[in-house]
């Protein structure tokens, strides 16, 4: 079972990390972490060496999995990864044409 970290915003550098085991319950939580790369990093200290593999989502939207090593040492950049897949989920779907039908 591969286990889930679930990273939300609070407000301005506010941010809380969630760990769960995959059974839907939350194992782990801290409040107050000052960016998304501190939340992974927490995270993955809470994971330790148990796990290899983490799955990621950010407000609720599932962003993707990965190494737990990687971001525990690489969390700024899994952060401009997991920022980056999230816009381009929420960007607005574009026509071939650019213009709208009636």
């Amino acid at each position: 079972m591969q286990p889930e970290v679930e990273i939300s915003k609070r407000g301005e550098k506010n941010f809380v990390a969630y760990v769960g085991i995959g059974d839907g319950t939350q194992r782990y939580a801290r409040e107050g972490l000052q960016s998304i790369a501190h939340c992974l990093r927490d995270a993955a200290a809470a994971l330790g060496t148990e796990f290899r593999f983490a799955t990621v989502s950010y407000e609720r939207t599932r962003l993707g999995s990965y190494p737990v090593a990687v971001m525990a040492h690489r969390a700024h950049d899994v952060e401009e990864e997991l920022v980056l897949k999230l816009a381009k989920l929420r960007a607005p779907a574009r026509t071939g044409s650019g213009v709208n039908a009636p």
